[in-house]
This record gives C-alpha cells, sequence and structure tokens, in this order.
C-alpha cells in the first residue's frame, strides 16, 4: 500500500473548487452561475415526479425554450429516465433506481458525517473523470463539486490519481494545491462491472487534518468496500454511467 506524497503544486484554473465548486467564502450564497444541463436535467425530472405531462407542458412550467426542452427531453428518452405512455404523457422511467441511490447516498453521508468534509464519487470515462455523486460539508467554507462536472485526468488531484491507478480501495492517494490553490483532497478506487470510480474526501487546507492518511485511509477505504458491495450487478452502477455519459456528451455540445 503506498501513499502518494502530498504535492504542493498550484493550480490556476478557471474555477475554484471552494465553496460549491465557484469561489471561497466564508458565508453567504455561492455566486450565481449558468444553468448547465445537468440543472435543467433535475429540473425536468423533478417536475415528473409531481405528475406526467406533456412536453409542451414542461416547456411552460419550467419556463425553457422548445428546442432545449425538447433536446433535454429526447437524451432523457434515450438513456431511461424518463418514457412516454400511450398517452402521449412523459413519466419517469426505470431509473434513476431511486431505492439504490438513496442507499449509496447513504454511505456517502454517512463519511461525510466521519470527515465533516465534502464527498465525491468519480466515475473514469476514458481520459476524463466525471462527477456522478457528490455530498456537500455542513461548513460556509467547504470544498465541492456539482454532478455533471467533467474535468481531464491530466489536471491532477487525488481523483485522478486514484482513478489511473489499479483501482485497489487499499490504495491511498492524497494532495494538496494539486488543481486549486487553497484545497486539497484525500481518495481511494475501486473497480465494479467494469468500471473505475474514485471516492473523494475534499476540504480547505485551512481544515487539513496533521495526519492525513491517519485521518482518511481507513473511513474511505471503508466506504469504498461497501459501495462496491452495493454497487456490484445493481441498477444503479448504470445510472451512474448514464450519468457521465449525459455529462461528457454536454461538454461537447458547449465546445
Amino acid at each position: 500500500m503506498k501513499e502518494n506524497p502530498m504535492t504542493d503544486n498550484s493550480a490556476t484554473t478557471g474555477s475554484s473548487e471552494v465553496s460549491s465548486g465557484a469561489s471561497a467564502s466564508s458565508g453567504g450564497t455561492a455566486p450565481a452561475k449558468e444553468i448547465g444541463v445537468i440543472d435543467r436535467s433535475a429540473a425536468i425530472l423533478t417536475a415528473l415526479q409531481d405528475s406526467p405531462m406533456t412536453a409542451a407542458e414542461v416547456c411552460r412550467r419550467l419556463g425553457y425554450s422548445k428546442s432545449t426542452t425538447y433536446r433535454l427531453l429526447a437524451d432523457l428518452r434515450t438513456h431511461r429516465f424518463i418514457v412516454r405512455d400511450n398517452n402521449g404523457l412523459l413519466r419517469l422511467g426505470p431509473f434513476p433506481g431511486r431505492r439504490s441511490i438513496a442507499t449509496t447516498n447513504s454511505v456517502l453521508e454517512h463519511l461525510r458525517t466521519l470527515t465533516s468534509e465534502s464527498v465525491q464519487l468519480w466515475v473514469r470515462v476514458g481520459e476524463d473523470r466525471v462527477c456522478v455523486r457528490n455530498v456537500e460539508a455542513d461548513h460556509e467554507l467547504r470544498v465541492s463539486r456539482s454532478v455533471g462536472t467533467v474535468l481531464p485526468l491530466v489536471d491532477g488531484g487525488s481523483g485522478a490519481l486514484a482513478l489511473c491507478g489499479p483501482g485497489n480501495p487499499q490504495e491511498f492517494y492524497a494532495t494538496k494545491q494539486a488543481r486549486v490553490k487553497g484545497t486539497a483532497s484525500a481518495s481511494v478506487a475501486f473497480t465494479v462491472g467494469g468500471a473505475i470510480l474514485a471516492l473523494c474526501v475534499s476540504y480547505p487546507l485551512t481544515r487539513e487534518p496533521d495526519n492525513v492518511a491517519g485521518a482518511y485511509r481507513t473511513v474511505l477505504g471503508q466506504a469504498a468496500v461497501e459501495l462496491k458491495a452495493l454497487l456490484d450487478d445493481s441498477e444503479e452502477l448504470a445510472v451512474l454511467r448514464d450519468i457521465a455519459r449525459l455529462a461528457l456528451g454536454a461538454k461537447v455540445r458547449e465546445g
């Protein structure tokens, strides 16, 4: 079991991971930003959870343009997040497997309780990684990434290092300031169903433990083993892959 040395490489990226992935903040609301494809898709799914409706009704309820709404609905239908019934109404489809998602989120939430920091689950897709689950810390100053965030593996960070490794939960990776100044993270990876995922705890340097490995290695490894068992041959693994595909597709369309 090898622990990667803590790095001290300042990053000058276009977006910060501090305070909901936007900027450092000691309070208040995170800066407003353009609602992305994942946010709009989530809004559609939430609306359809209340009641089935036509595509036109979705447009009116959410206030999106017809072209945007129809494109998102087509993507959601392709991946079976929604289906059209015999009456022409759109309903929630067989995904997102709400029971298994709640179970998986409970693992991340428990890890957040143990560490008091934000927790993300990343999936490797080619030479990129996609955030497919995020549970934010309760601190006003926190490090986070939105679900659907796509980052190239070459950008570094403990999650990227873990995803480039053998996928053994016993292998622990920790970095500081690898991507964004003032932030640090610790990760382990695991494989399931042919996919490699990384479980990551991210935090501001101001709250970095004196012994990072001592604080995070065991709890991350245990949570990764639990997630592997939950996702093995489960519906949610397909859901996570769909989220990753949708996010990558959105990134390509946005250029």
